[in-house]
């Protein structure tokens, strides 16, 4: 969330246009990113000047994509006991595919069997084009699928997709609303998680 405010900050900055909140970019992160920068600069009211904000958006992001992101406590522990016990995991996010790669990468290496962020080609969250192919590439049904997250986009995201709904309470939104959009499951903390995640398996 820090990195989001810093960019879309910058990015306001080259408008001449105020700094926005952490509660302002919390409101409408998750979204696909063309309609993200719509929301967050809906000062510019045009779309070419929107797709110009996106593209210099993406240009700034990568400065400061990693300038204060952290796994969340307890993740990279997570994701490496339930590797060692043969799951599979991927990742499918609403950032830019080029970001999302780098991220992971950094923040995971060698964890992850699929890493999927947005392309062009495929519709972004919460249609569920993306679930289908990460199912697809790992062999398995979606039904299979424990998608994880942490916001109503991906609850509507993983009910779309038929999969198992698992929204974790301590991201970016709290667990009622992770709930009223199609959670099953909403784990606390990680190591709820990974009780829910091998309870599953």
């Amino acid at each position: 969330l820090p990195d989001l405010k810093i960019t879309i900050n910058l990015t306001r900055e080259t408008y001449e246009l105020p700094p926005v909140t952490e509660d302002d970019v919390l409101l409408h992160v998750n979204n696909h990113m063309p309609v993200y920068i719509r929301r967050m600069i809906p000062e510019l009211g045009d779309e070419a000047l929107w797709d110009e904000a996106l593209q210099r958006y993406y240009t700034l992001y990568d400065d400061h994509y990693l300038s204060e992101t952290v796994p969340y406590a307890g993740i990279p522990e997570m994701l490496m006991k339930l590797k060692a016990q043969g799951v599979k995991l991927a990742v499918m996010s609403n950032k830019n595919h080029s970001h999302i790669l780098k991220m992971v990468d950094a923040l995971f290496p060698n964890t992850f069997d699929s890493v999927w962020g947005t392309i062009p080609e495929v519709p972004a969250k919460p249609n569920p084009a993306r679930a289908f192919l990460i199912a697809d590439e790992l062999g398995v049904d979606a039904s299979e699928i424990a998608f994880v997250g942490d916001s109503d986009v991906d609850m509507l995201t993983a009910c779309n997709a038929k999969t198992i709904p698992v929204g974790v309470a301590w991201g970016y939104r709290p667990a009622d609303v992770l709930r009223e959009n199609g959670a099953v499951y909403t784990p606390a903390d990680s190591d709820e998680l990974y009780d829910v995640l091998a309870s599953l398996a």
